[in-house]
């Protein structure tokens, strides 16, 4: 199997570096970062479309069987999971909570898949997420020691967001929204679309029903979209502030991956910085 994207600084570590995996509905990405904060290898496989779990964990292990850098010893291990079967659930409602029950009334059936929780500190909340159990074992037999956590629980962690601001990112099909309202997160959801202005429909009725000015916020995009692809040119016609984001300046990248849209990768380093 041949990823979408592979950028390489050479075959084999020369010493320490940490692991970072981000598995969602569209993909699964790699990026493995050497102790001096040296970008050494980004791979990015993109599923079929409506791929299952089955498909994924297959997927999962042909990409390490077939990577040899995927088999060396990390430092550190993270898997970032991106499903949407996950919610924000606020602290001082924790006591004698039921995760299950909170995550099926928003997202139906969970079954005999694993819960976990994250507490973001800074927003005092909880993110309560479902993984596959499927895809646990396959993570768990790879890679002998790892930490897992959910997109949701770095978001607000990505950027010092300030007044109102909408952060998207963009996959095969799907999209991530965080709302923040006068410096305040307001809403972290995800969204299948299939035209573009089904994300045009999402973001306005977002911005409704917060009581967001749509000329007074910042359309901030990331991930898998282009610059002058119909989902931007759509947005145009509604939203006046729109920014491309940038790598961030904590890593050294390969010159190939310069030569590439920054804003496809860009938040998969700054997730990096957080874990």
């Amino acid at each position: 199997m041949e990823p979408t994207f592979k950028i390489q600084v050479a075959e084999n570590l020369t010493g320490e570096a940490s692991l970072v995996i981000e598995i969602s509905l569209w993909g699964i990405s790699y990026v493995v970062i050497d102790s001096k904060k040296n970008c050494h290898t980004l791979l990015v496989y993109h599923f079929p479309e409506g791929a299952s779990i089955e498909k994924a964990a297959l997927f999962i292990k042909m990409s390490v069987s077939s990577e040899p850098i995927l088999q060396e010893s990390f430092t550190k291990v993270t898997i970032i999971y991106a499903y949407p079967r996950a919610i924000l659930f606020p602290h001082a409602l924790l006591d004698g909570i039921n995760k299950k029950l909170v995550l099926e009334l928003v997202h139906g059936d969970i079954n005999d898949d694993y819960i976990h929780s994250d507490f973001v500190y800074k927003q005092n909340l909880h993110v309560f997420y479902v993984v596959p159990k499927l895809l646990d074992s396959v993570f768990s037999y790879l890679f002998s020691s790892m930490n897992i956590t959910h997109q949701y629980s770095l978001l607000p962690d990505l950027l010092p967001f300030k007044q109102n601001h909408l952060y998207c990112i963009f996959g095969n099909s799907f999209f991530t929204v965080q709302l923040v309202k006068d410096g305040q997160l307001q809403f972290v959801q995800s969204f299948s679309f299939k035209v573009p202005e089904d994300v045009v429909y999402y973001l306005l009725q977002l911005c409704d029903s917060y009581l967001v000015p749509v000329t007074q916020v910042l359309l901030q995009i990331t991930g898998m979209t282009e610059t002058e692809s119909k989902i931007h040119q759509a947005l145009k016609m509604h939203f006046i502030h729109i920014q491309f984001e940038t790598l961030p300046k904590d890593f050294r990248y390969p010159e190939k991956m310069k030569q590439l849209p920054s804003h496809y990768f860009s938040n998969l380093f700054l997730m990096a910085l957080c874990v």
